[in-house]
Formats: structure tokens, sequence, C-alpha cells
């Protein structure tokens, strides 16, 4: 279980991100299949300046990630672990800046 430091300045519509937000998106870090992915998929990561959800973070910088579900309701590719801990960092991290970190 590699905890994620950039879930610490995530933020969505209502502020930071809550302790259950931040579980699930720990647990599809922690295991990536249908289930966890379809429970954190829609999270939004950043809410500051342009809002992105996890799965929008994860097309930016993996290309095998499809750009719609299936409409049975199954998704056709889960991405890995690393490239769900990237994504979460490259959309709360690359927009933060160092207004967080004063």
């Amino acid at each position: 279980m590699k905890k994620l430091i950039a879930l610490e300045f995530g933020t969505n519509m209502f502020g930071n991100l809550k302790p259950e937000v931040k579980a699930r998106l720990q647990a599809v870090v922690d295991n990536p299949c249908q289930e966890t992915w379809d429970d954190a998929y829609s999270i939004i990561l950043n809410a500051e300046g342009k809002m992105i959800t996890l799965w929008q973070a994860v097309i930016k910088i993996d290309w095998d990630m499809p750009q719609r579900k299936s409409l049975d309701g199954e998704w056709s590719y889960i991405p890995t672990s690393e490239i769900i801990i990237k994504a979460i960092n490259n959309a709360i991290l690359k927009d933060v800046g160092t207004k967080h970190l004063n």
C-alpha cells in the first residue's frame, strides 16, 4: 500500500477531498480492477483551475484508456497502479504550484 501524498492537496467542488474519497482512490491504486475503477473513475481530483476527474487524468497519459465506457457497463481496460498514481500526481500537483506548499 503506497500512500499518495498528492491526495492531501486534491480538491473537488466542496473543497479538500474528504477521507472517504481518498479511501476510494487509495483502493483503486492498491487493487485496480473493475469494481475499484468503477468506483473511482469519476472522482474529481482538482477543482482549482480546470476541473479534472481520475478518468480524464488517466486519458492524458495512457493512450490505451478508452474515451468512453462500453454499453454493457464493463471497462474494456483498467489502468495499472503505476498509471493511476502518475495520473493523480499530474492532475493534482502539476496545477498546485507553490500556493499549497507555503
